[in-house]
């Protein structure tokens, strides 16, 4: 059943189309700002003696700021089956995006660092890009809301896609050459880039050096600095000689590093399967983590999350999990 709250997303099943509006919580943020904007141009008017002409300006770019955050609350996503294509129609009306069935991979949840999670359409020639939002965001796995979007909407969805599919699009891709993995005898080793973490590291030691010979009365805070120093250069140094490595006559996957720090060691068998993460800073895309989830068999109902890389573009994503899931099925 589809939300009547305005903080979650909205829907729509028609015959032959599903209607999604995922920013509806803007009506009410513009509902809010009416409210502020009026405040104080009530008391401008109060207090101002300006004429009509004077007011007016402001007057309009109260509105026009309103009508603004109002319309995008109207956008939605609209996946027409009778046409075989989804459109974005931004504030309702203006057409943003408009692309056939037959190029949509489906729909996936995008988690961040923050915790929370959203739902996004992605192309499948880019099925770890940015996509299109076509849900608002949730914090908890068993939301409500998100639950009956999945059941009612996105299943639905899936249904209309399902019939635009080719036999080619379920047939992977054989690698031949691994671009992310070093391979000998059944091991493959994930490359690492040792020289830019070396020398991170050994800037550190440099700069806790520097501060150790350098005259100070405080003797405990230049201990300290110096040991934060340190272990910082410890990090990045035992991750240039930490190695990720997928053994598929042992059915293991292991990281190993000269300290021990972080070291995992985990069966084929308990893949789950993968996990991306968007990361973001002031709002600017910064990677994406690439994580494999296993199940823990000593720990009933849990499951751990094994960090293997961070790639911005989504072509370098999609094709270090295609290398990851062949080896997984040797």
């Amino acid at each position: 059943m589809p939300s009547t709250s305005r903080y979650k997303t909205h829907w729509e099943v028609q015959p032959d189309r599903v209607v999604i509006y995922p920013y509806r919580v803007f009506k009410t943020v513009a509902a809010v700002i009416a409210v502020f904007f009026a405040g104080i141009y009530f008391v401008y008017l109060k207090y101002q003696n300006y004429g009509i002409n004077a007011q007016l300006p402001l007057a309009i770019f109260m509105v026009v700021i309103v009508l603004l955050f109002w319309g995008y609350g109207a956008t939605h996503i609209e996946f027409d089956n009778s046409t075989g294509r989804m459109r974005k129609l931004l504030m309702g009306f203006l057409p943003v995006a408009n692309i056939p069935f037959s190029e949509l991979q489906g729909i996936n949840t995008v988690s961040n660092v923050s915790g929370g999670y959203n739902y996004r359409v992605f192309r499948k020639n880019a099925r770890y890009g940015k996509g299109i939002v076509v849900s608002s965001g949730y914090h908890k796995n068993d939301d409500e809301n998100a639950v009956a979007f999945v059941n009612e909407a996105v299943t639905t969805i899936h249904g209309y896609l399902g019939g635009h599919r080719s036999p080619a699009d379920d047939v992977p891709e054989y690698i031949t050459t691994y671009k992310y993995f070093d391979q000998r005898d059944g091991i493959y080793v994930i490359k690492n880039k040792k020289i830019g973490a070396i020398i991170i590291g050994v800037i550190f030691l440099a700069i806790g050096g520097v501060i150790l010979t350098s005259d100070t009365n405080t003797v405990t805070s230049k201990v300290v600095i110096v040991g934060i120093m340190v272990f910082i250069a410890g990090v990045f140094i035992n991750a240039a000689f930490t190695n990720v490595t997928f053994d598929t006559s042992a059915q293991v996957i292991q990281r190993k590093g000269p300290l021990g720090m972080l070291d995992r060691r985990y069966a084929f068998r308990d893949f789950v399967g993968i996990q991306t993460l968007r990361r973001s800073t002031n709002l600017v895309y910064t990677g994406t983590d690439v994580n494999m989830c296993f199940n823990v068999p000593e720990k009933a109902d849990k499951q751990e999350v094994f960090s293997i890389s961070t790639l911005r573009r989504s072509s370098d994503i999609e094709r270090l999990v295609q290398e990851i899931h062949q080896i997984m099925r040797r």
